[in-house]
This record gives C-alpha cells, sequence and structure tokens, in this order.
C-alpha cells in the first residue's frame, strides 16, 4: 500500500514537472520586454559585469545556466523560459515538503494548483530575469536548513549542510533573497555544535562562482562595479526608502503588488473577473478563519510551535520589513515573489479546510447537508476558474510586445521608411534600450535641460520620448500602451514626433 502511494505520488510530481515545463515554455516571450531583460540578454551574448551584462551584484550562476541551455537550445526566450518552468516545478516541490504536504492528497492538489496558476509567478518564469531560480533556490535552502530529518543527527547534520550550500550558491542568483533565510541559518547555527561545519559548507557554496566571477571580471573592476550599483540602489535609482520616502504609498504599492500583481486579485481599474475571484477568495477566507478561530488553532503548517517562533514565519517577517525599506517595490512588483508560494499554501489551506468542515449551522437540516459538499466544490471550481482565467489572460497578454517594444518595432520601420537619420531625445534608460538593439539613430539621452541645446540646429526628425519638447510643436503624437500588471515598467509611452 505504501508503495502504490508513493508511486501515485510520483506520479502526480511527474505530471505536475511535465505541465510546469510545457507551459512555461508555450508562453516563451520573443521581444525584449524592458530594460533589466534587455541586460540579462546582452549577458548571455556577452557577459560583462563593468557592462551592466547584467549589473552588479552579477548573478553569475543564474548567467551560468542560462547560457549553458542557450548554448545546447540556440534561443533566447526558450532557455529563459525553461528555467522558469523548472524553478517553478521547484517552487511546488519544496513548497509541498516545507508543508509536508503529500501531492496525492486534496490539500496537495490544491497547493499545486494554486502555485502553478499564481500569475506573477508565471509571468517571471518566462521574463529574462533570475528571479524565479532565486525563489526556487530559496525554499530548496529553507527546508533543508529547517527540516529535522526525524531527529536523526547525521541526517539533520547531512540537511543542513545542503541547506547552508545552496545559501550560498542563492548569493550568486538573487542575493536580495537572503534576509528571508538568515532567521533560519541564524536558528541552525546556534542551536548546534557543529556550525564551524555548516559556515564552511555555506562559504563553498560562495567560492564555486565567486572564484570564477574574479577571474572573468577582475577584481578591480568588480569591486568597481559593486561600490557604484550600491551606492545608486540605496541612494540614487534603487527606490529604497531613502529615495522614496512616502511610507503609505510604498505599502500600498507592497500589497497591491501581493494581491493584485501576485495573486490577480482585484485592484482599481482591473477587469471584473478579476473582482469575481477576489470576492469568492474572501468568502472562503472569511470561513476558513471562523473555524480556525472557533477550534483556537495557533500555530504553522509545518510545526506545532507556535507560528511566531517558526523561522520561515520570521523569514517572512525579515524579508518584508527588507524590501519595504530596501527594494523599489513602488515599480517593480517582482520584489514580492519569495512571498507568494507561503500566501498560495494559504489560499490552498483555505480551500481545504472548508470542503472538510463538517459542521455548519447552515447544513444541521438534513437535506442541506446533502447538498453541502457539492455546493462547497462548486464554490471552489468557481474560483479556479475565475483564478486561471485571469493568469491565463495576463500571460497570453505577456506573450505581445510591451509599450517600449511596440515603440522599438515602430521606430525600426520608420527608420527604414526615412532616409534622414533620426534624432531621439529621452532619458538615458530608453536611449540604451533602443541603441542595444540596433536602432541606428541620433541619440540624445536628457539628465537635464541643458542636454536639450544639442536640438538647436536639427530642425527635423526629431523624435522625444516620454515628454514633449517645450519650445517645438508636435507633428504627431503616439502612445503605446500595455497591461501594467503584465509588467509596471513604463506601460504607457508617448512618442512626440517633430
Amino acid at each position: 500500500m505504501l508503495r502504490r502511494l508513493q508511486s501515485f505520488d510520483l506520479f502526480v510530481l511527474g505530471i505536475t514537472f511535465v505541465a510546469c515545463i510545457g507551459t512555461r515554455l508555450l508562453s516563451a516571450v520573443y521581444y525584449i520586454e524592458d530594460i533589466d531583460s534587455l541586460r540579462f540578454a546582452l549577458s548571455i551574448k556577452d557577459y560583462d559585469v563593468a557592462k551592466l551584462q547584467p549589473h552588479f551584484p552579477a548573478y553569475p550562476v543564474f548567467c551560468f545556466v542560462a547560457k549553458v541551455l542557450y548554448f545546447i537550445i540556440r534561443r533566447y526566450a526558450l532557455a529563459f523560459s525553461l528555467i522558469g518552468g523548472l524553478s517553478t516545478f521547484l517552487i511546488i516541490f519544496f513548497t509541498l515538503k516545507i508543508a509536508k504536504i503529500a501531492g496525492t492528497t486534496i490539500l496537495g492538489k490544491l497547493t499545486i494548483l494554486v502555485i502553478f496558476m499564481t500569475p506573477l509567478l508565471w509571468l517571471m518564469g518566462n521574463r529574462y530575469m533570475p528571479d524565479a531560480m532565486g525563489v526556487a533556490c530559496l525554499l530548496a535552502s529553507l527546508y533543508f536548513v529547517t527540516a529535522q530529518a526525524e531527529n536523526h543527527k547525521n541526517k539533520f547534520l547531512c540537511s543542513c549542510s545542503i541547506g547552508f550550500f545552496l545559501a550560498g550558491i542563492l548569493i550568486g542568483i538573487r542575493i536580495s533573497y537572503l534576509p528571508m533565510l538568515i532567521p533560519a541559518l541564524l536558528i541552525a547555527t546556534i542551536i548546534n555544535k557543529n556550525r564551524l561545519k555548516f559556515i564552511i559548507v555555506g562559504v563553498i557554496g560562495i567560492l564555486i562562482w565567486l572564484i570564477p566571477l574574479i577571474f572573468i571580471t577582475g577584481w578591480g573592476p568588480l569591486i568597481n562595479a559593486a561600490q557604484t550599483q550600491s551606492h545608486g540602489h540605496f541612494s540614487d535609482f534603487g527606490g529604497t526608502v531613502s529615495t522614496a520616502p512616502d511610507l503609505g504609498l510604498r505599502i500600498s504599492k507592497i500589497f497591491e503588488s501581493l494581491f493584485a500583481d501576485g495573486l490577480g486579485l482585484y485592484w482599481n481599474g482591473r477587469h471584473l473577473l478579476t473582482l469575481c475571484t477576489t470576492i469568492i477568495l474572501f468568502g472562503i477566507v472569511i470561513v476558513f478563519f471562523w473555524k480556525t478561530v472557533r477550534q483556537r488553532v495557533v500555530g504553522s503548517l509545518s510545526t506545532e510551535k507556535p507560528i511566531y517562533l517558526n523561522p520561515i514565519f520570521l523569514g517572512c517577517v525579515v524579508y518584508f520589513v527588507w524590501i519595504f525599506l530596501a527594494q523599489n517595490v513602488i515599480h517593480k512588483s517582482r520584489h514580492v515573489l519569495p512571498l507568494l508560494p507561503f500566501i498560495a499554501l494559504g489560499v490552498a489551506y483555505s480551500c481545504y479546510r472548508i470542503i472538510t468542515i463538517q459542521e455548519v449551522s447552515l447544513f444541521k437540516k438534513r437535506w442541506l447537508h446533502r447538498i453541502r459538499l457539492p455546493f462547497v466544490w462548486g464554490i471552489i471550481s468557481l474560483f479556479f476558474l475565475c483564478y486561471s482565467s485571469v493568469t491565463l489572460i495576463t500571460v497570453v497578454q505577456h506573450t505581445r510586445p510591451t509599450a517600449i517594444a511596440q515603440m522599438h518595432e515602430y521606430l525600426q520601420d520608420k527608420r527604414i521608411e526615412q532616409e534622414n537619420k533620426l534624432h531621439i531625445v529621452s532619458v538615458p534608460l530608453i536611449t540604451y534600450y533602443l541603441s542595444s538593439q540596433a536602432l541606428d539613430a541620433n541619440y540624445i539621452p536628457v539628465k537635464s535641460e541643458d542636454d536639450l541645446h544639442q536640438l538647436n540646429e536639427i530642425d527635423t526628425g526629431i523624435i522625444a520620448i516620454g515628454s514633449s519638447l517645450s519650445n517645438r510643436e508636435p507633428k504627431e503624437v503616439k502612445t503605446f500602451y500595455h497591461n501594467p500588471y503584465v509588467n509596471r515598467m513604463w506601460s504607457e509611452l508617448s512618442l512626440f514626433e517633430y
């Protein structure tokens, strides 16, 4: 019987693996959607941290894996999407392992479905970025560091060693996710006498990618890139609390990222289908909390200890504070990605709880009790229908060019049609995006009003992007759009022709 259950669990995981890989490859993105994706795409062709390909902290492990897959597949989009598909499967796998849920159970299948259809996780699985891979490595490290291995001392030491090694690897994938690991790593180090072994293994995990990185980049250029990027992130362009101090806006944007971007729920201006998903989920969660409070259940899914003593819960709190203070949560929703598997787990558990509720006053009458289970399953099915529809619509929209990509295509066509050279005026990031994709033009990056003096001797062929020129009347104005819940960056861009 046990063998049968184990084989069925492997079958469920096998189906999940094929679904993750297949769907992410089918929804691959064949265009450069923003400046961050551009830097990672360029890094596959020419890895150069000094040229910001990619920017520091260099993401050497992710770039190495992407480069190997690109060498085999010869397609950027498919290489990045394959990493996203594998990462999505590992996120599902380690979420189940952390919560000690078998994939064969109703709760396990609900968890798989919620995580698999999480909109932001799917989108990031197709982006040319390391975020999905970083979450997979983060969860793997969390699992091995916190696993008790049935109280077997040698197994526990081995498990923790693997977790510390993966923590070192994580720094080479997505260093900004490390704060979520810190409570678990500290607790494991404090309670175990073999802390020196754990530290050594973690250092080995760092040296595996750091030594090649120093060899490729050079110690001086690497330090210079680290200093420049770190200072810029915290003091200039990083969107931290020091450069964007509106605390109300920051907290609002974090919750918008979690619920609207992350789970595809309703926010002001979104489609009514997202409102349907939100209302149903809100009802499910209310019933869940009513039952939970009534039974006085205090604790987490994976431990009998109070939840505030759980190192994973503490890690989520630390990470929430970290992104609130030190990440660009106003303009980039992807920073909430590590929190989504745990929120998805809560959604799945809420659905499971209302299925297993045996006593609800509404259903005490016999004839009502008979329809309880079909009614509950109907509600849950409707939720997943709406939830999946929102995700699939968003994913399909993601396969279409973003506003900046549409503008690039338009300017490419215009350059072919027009004999004279185009003079493109915009902020440095936009001119870098366009010039890096072989758009032949005279670029005038604008950092201040003084830069506009270069236009005094130019009469025609001027293209201003983002904002109009105050001393000229445009001949034509074009505006390009994409759904901001696909990608918040430059979701609306105007082009002014002179």
